[in-house]
């Protein structure tokens, strides 16, 4: 019976130092994993010294690194989507506590430091969610419109009209835009950003009212529409992970 070879291995790297599993399996070529616990494991023939291992984690290592960073942030999303029923949550930038009132009225409103949620049973969890989802799209919707005017004000000497706003839920952009039908969409995550993060999104699509492309002009134009967008564009990414 062949047995595997396992061995922890550190290097420094171009991104900080790595700290590995490498093990020598029946397998064709160097092969490289990491798991969502951020743990790096890498398998290679046994012809393969630890030293080749070493340099193929090291030319990997913003991949890695980028990956590590992906992970955790999920776990953080997740945490913050379980702080939702354990009574915790985040709206631009800030996090809120989570307090029922028994009332006879059913709503929600937002106070310093807190999201008090008014219902008749306070006992009822699915009620709390449901509540609580209710008002938090009417304020996505309000603060976004109030972001997109701010924005349009800017492009009002350029000839855009104030287009359409639709929020959608998206993994894979924060926003899009639909120049045929005078229309912007923003994805709803963002309200968990600060203004200046959702700023800079409305900001690019408004640009591509001007240039459809991400051509040299585009960028030209952002940059003077919104000269911190490189800032908030990384700010926002740190917060929300789509």
């Amino acid at each position: 019976m062949n047995t595997i070879s396992t061995d922890i291995r550190t290097v420094t790297t171009p991104c900080g130092d790595i700290t590995y599993t490498f093990q020598h399996k029946k397998v064709k070529n160097i092969n490289l994993r990491v798991k969502h616990d951020g743990n790096v494991f890498v398998s290679a023939p046994k012809r393969v010294p630890a030293k080749a291992a070493d340099e193929f984690v090291i030319s990997r290592s913003s991949m890695i690194q980028q990956a590590i960073t992906s992970f955790a942030a999920r776990e953080l999303i997740k945490e913050r989507q379980k702080n939702l029923s354990d009574g915790k949550t985040f709206i631009l930038g800030e996090e809120y506590t989570i307090k029922t009132m028994a009332d006879r009225r059913e709503y929600a409103e937002k106070t310093d430091g807190f999201i008090i949620i008014h219902m008749k049973d306070t006992n009822d969890s699915a009620r709390k969610i449901s509540i609580y989802n209710t008002w938090l799209k009417a304020f996505t919707e309000e603060v976004f419109l109030y972001v997109m005017h701010d924005v349009h004000s800017k492009f009002i000497p350029l000839g855009i009209d104030f287009p359409e706003l639709k929020i959608r839920s998206m993994t894979a952009r924060w926003g899009s835009c639909h120049t045929y039908k005078k229309m912007i969409v923003l994805n709803r995550r963002m309200i968990e950003a600060p203004l200046n993060c959702i700023s800079h999104v409305v900001t690019h699509e408004f640009c591509h009212f001007i240039h459809p492309d991400h051509s040299a002009k585009f960028y030209t134009l952002l940059d003077k529409m919104c000269p911190t967008w490189r800032e908030d564009k990384k700010l926002l990414e740190s917060l929300v992970i789509l």
